[in-house]
């Protein structure tokens, strides 16, 4: 009984939108399209409803220096972008393909393969413009409004079922594949405000040319293998042309393009996250024994040492890389943080003041110095210099988790709970990070100005 209560309903409900849609004005398609797209805040939705399924189907990289670098890069595009409906969350999934997706709600998922193999950060900027862009226009929600894409359930299950949305695509068959192919037009739109988005975040909008030549080699190199974001985002050398075009014609050109620093360092760490030490070690001595003077390969050689637990290996290798280039301020950085572990604290604090003598008030150096004060059971002097590179650089997300360790040490339980929450809201851990903030107000005390804000905080995590 109950269930041919249902079928009427639903015969009725289906009834009523089919008198709707022709009693309409035109354009009906139009207004079909309009009534089935989904709203910004059933994006929102959708895209947070994916992330909690996709850290248990995918390899999500869970280092924090890790995912506090991409998101660096990809919070100047946003910045570049506004207005924005969106919060952005930056991704890494462990894979070797060359790949990148973006979900409504701004969610934007990059494959450790397509990090590893770009030549310079640029070229990551230039993916995660135009991932930006298809989200901000709502591309795919349009999409969705259409019927081309059926539902982001169905996205989703494409994407998580093997971890590769290509090579799921291809096993569900041409349907399939075509429901997660942009269209032509949509593409360009993509292409063209990620060119203008680069452009106004300082970076030069070759970077995403240069990405496309990285894929196109690719493809030359194993021609039994097309890349799985070209898949997706087809590419040709007339779409190569326009972008070309289109920079020349709105003139483009950055005089001085933004670099990001340490790319190379970045690059070991990722490649030491998601290789093994029997793989990973052998690729980096290789480099520094057909280049034994590039400091660069000295200081990558010392990161994956370090990575994987081999002191002594990674401090001698440290130390060659600033011998051969003392201005490599990074390399300092990271000496510091070895001699702290080894309880050499003057050594560390020679390393670290050499470090910020290059590079002033840089963030991560700061950060690192504070992380060593905490370690040394220094917490008064390792939060304040915790706070100070959270200043310099909000964007830092292991400071947090220091700084909640320095706090709960002098006994500010709210405080503590309060950087946890900031640690997992970056980390893009929901429900840890409400967790962390509802005790935070508890210990602050809900009606104190403190908990009030904590409160507002909660609200703003439940909205975003």
């Amino acid at each position: 009984m109950l269930a041919r209560r249902r079928s009427k309903a639903s015969f009725s409900w289906l009834l009523f939108l089919s008198i709707w849609l022709m009693a309409s004005c035109a354009p009906t398609v139009k207004k079909a399209e309009e009534f089935f797209t989904p709203s910004v805040k059933s994006e929102k939705e959708m895209g947070r409803e994916f992330a909690q399924e996709a850290s248990k189907k995918l390899k999500l990289v869970e280092d924090p220096e890790i995912v506090e670098y991409v998101t660096r890069i990809g919070s100047r595009i946003v910045d570049a972008a506004q207005p924005m409906s969106y919060k952005f969350r930056f991704h890494v999934v462990k894979s070797p393909t060359m790949n990148a997706f973006a979900v409504p709600g701004g969610h934007i998922y990059l494959y450790s393969g397509l990090l590893l193999k770009a030549r310079h950060a640029g070229e990551i900027a230039g993916v995660m413009a135009h991932e930006l862009a298809h989200v901000k226009h709502r591309h795919m929600a349009q999409m969705i409004g259409k019927g081309t894409l059926v539902s982001l359930a169905t996205l989703a299950a494409i994407i998580l079922a093997r971890g590769e949305p290509a090579a799921a695509a291809g096993a569900m068959g041409a349907g399939a594949a075509l429901q997660l192919s942009f269209t032509r037009e949509v593409e360009q739109e993509a292409d063209r405000f990620g060119l203008f988005y680069m452009y106004q975040a300082g970076y030069d909008p070759h970077g995403l040319l240069d990405f496309f030549e990285t894929m196109v080699r690719e493809q030359r190199f194993s021609m039994s293998q097309v890349p799985p974001y070209l898949l997706t985002h087809p590419l040709s050398s007339e779409r190569m042309a326009q972008i070309e075009n289109l920079i020349q014609f709105h003139r483009l050109e950055v005089k001085e393009p933004r670099q990001e620093k340490d790319f190379h360092r970045f690059q070991a760490m990722l490649q030491a996250e998601v290789g093994s030490a029997g793989q990973v070690i052998p690729w980096f001595k290789q480099r520094t024994d057909e280049n034994p003077k590039d400091a660069l390969a000295w200081h990558q050689l010392g990161v994956v040492y370090n990575k994987f637990g081999w002191t002594r290996e990674a401090l001698s290798s440290l130390v060659r890389a600033v011998e051969l280039d003392p201005n490599l301020a990074s390399a300092w950085a990271d000496l510091g943080m070895l001699q702290a572990r080894l309880g050499r604290w003057e050594e560390a604090d020679r390393c670290f003041e050499r470090a910020l003598d290059i590079d002033p008030d840089h963030g991560p150096f700061l950060a690192m110095w504070g992380e060593a004060m905490v370690q040394r059971g220094r917490s008064q002097e390792g939060v304040a210099l915790l706070q100070r590179a959270l200043e310099k650089d909000p964007h830092l997300i292991r400071a947090h988790e220091m700084l909640a360790r320095a706090k709960k040490d002098l006994g500010d339980e709210g405080g503590f709970h309060e950087e946890m929450a900031s640690f997992h809201e970056k980390m893009d851990q929901y429900t840890e990070a409400m967790k962390h903030l509802r005790l935070a107000k508890k210990a602050y005390g809900e009606k104190t100005p403190k908990g009030e804000e904590i409160q507002r905080r909660i609200e703003e995590l439940k909205s975003s």
